[in-house]
């Protein structure tokens, strides 16, 4: 019984969190309100005090839960990562990216600056992504390609978070010349030409925040 309960208010807090995303997106986290999550929810605004002390915790919850390094922990060769970062860079670039969702991204990034307990979510975040990505450079490089590998990934992590925050600011993103540097940097790594293995997984946010 107790493990049936476990899985039952498991599935209520996904259910409040895809709420509460759908919201935040829409109206903007401070103008969103927990009445707001618990009607897109379709539950009583009680229930969500169950499960959540605030709208502050819930988004606390969505900003831990956003970034994604599990791509880059799965990289073994130079061609999926050169694969995946070029897929990142190009879903950066698509139309729409610069949605609501964009403008959302860039309120958490204030609420950072403000709120210490976000801004140790989002510097959490940030580290678990770096490491997964100078964790891919290092398992790709090989002994006929660059000795600095991790020179090579901050260089990727960086290419990643540039492409981003042009997207979020609403910028050209240039990202001709990214795709070319990351392509310069990864063969750099490997010693030699790269033969590219397409990424074609759906792709969950990168970003810090």
């Amino acid at each position: 019984m107790p493990k049936r309960d476990e899985r039952h208010m498991a599935s209520m807090r996904k259910q409040i969190l895809t709420a509460a995303q759908i919201v935040f997106e829409k109206k903007g986290v401070h103008a969103a309100t927990m009445s707001d999550v618990s009607t897109q929810a379709g539950l009583s605004v009680g229930s969500l005090y169950v499960h959540f002390r605030s709208k502050e915790e819930v988004l606390l919850q969505l900003i831990d839960s956003g970034v994604n390094g599990e791509p880059f922990d799965a990289c073994t060769t130079a061609g999926e990562l050169l694969g995946l970062v070029e897929a990142i860079l190009q879903a950066l670039e698509a139309p729409g990216s610069a949605s609501q969702a964009a403008c959302t991204a860039l309120e958490v990034a204030a609420i950072a600056r403000r709120n210490a307990e976000v801004q140790a979510v989002v510097v959490r975040n940030f580290t678990r992504l770096r490491d997964a990505v100078l964790g891919a450079a290092a398992r790709v490089a090989s002994g006929g390609g660059t000795q600095d590998v991790q020179a090579v990934g901050e260089a990727l992590m960086s290419l990643l978070l540039s492409a981003q925050a042009q997207m979020l600011i609403g910028v050209p993103s240039c990202n001709d010349a990214k795709l070319k540097a990351a392509r310069m940097l990864i063969t750099q790594l490997h010693g030699a030409p790269v033969r590219v293995k397409r990424y074609t997984a759906p792709l969950r946010p990168t970003g810090s925040d």
